[in-house]
């Protein structure tokens, strides 16, 4: 019973969360403990930064791939396979949005949102509808807060943010995601809905 435990995908899954959490404890140290909030961190680095992500999500997906087959393709279950990778995409990449902040509010949030992102995606596949509704509405709500964010400093924070690739690729990121989700709980209302019964006719 034990070995069931450990599944052949297990190793991938574990290596690619640990480049991705020691690249967010990188990025995290760096900011909290020297504030670099310079235009050269943010700017010219962030390809260089948004490099480690690939690797990381290769070998998860890799691995999550080799213990749930299903989600190499699975036609009615299609679009929560989508926003199973569109999580764990975003949540890798939100990873690495933590050296864009120099405040630790805004630090802390990034360390709460990732993780959740990564076990949504673990988890998305047999989610109830509630849960659905609720990374829809987060999706919602981040696009919205990064919107917000770029055009007027929030009352919160005092940096000041621009629009940047990290962000745009995020945002892409959620905005396929809400789409999917937004088509899952369509469709599943849909099929969900009883037809209404005809009158009987007397002949």
């Amino acid at each position: 019973m034990g070995g069931e435990r450990y599944t052949p995908g297990l190793a991938f899954i574990l290596a690619g969360l640990a480049i991705l959490f020691v690249t967010g404890a990188f990025e995290a140290e760096i900011v909290l403990t020297s504030g670099l909030g310079t235009s050269s961190y943010l700017g010219a680095t962030d390809l260089v930064r948004l490099s480690t992500v690939p690797w990381g999500l290769g070998l998860l997906f890799f691995g999550y791939a080799l213990d749930h087959p299903e989600v190499l393709w699975d036609r009615v279950r299609g679009r929560r396979i989508l926003a199973t990778f569109l999580l764990f995409a975003d949540g890798a990449i939100h990873i690495v949005a933590i050296g864009e902040h120099v405040e630790s509010i805004v630090v802390g949030f990034f360390l709460v949102l990732a993780p959740l992102e990564l076990i949504g995606g673990f988890t998305i596949l047999r989610a109830s509808r509630r849960i659905v509704w609720a990374w829809l509405l987060g999706s919602l709500g981040l696009i919205g807060l990064y919107i917000a964010s770029r055009l007027t400093v929030l009352p919160f924070v005092s940096q000041e943010y621009v629009f940047g690739p990290v962000g745009l690729i995020s945002k892409g990121i959620e905005v396929f995601l809400a789409f999917a989700l937004a088509q899952e709980l369509w469709t599943t209302s849909t099929a969900r809905r009883p037809s209404a019964a005809r009158p009987a006719t007397q002949s």
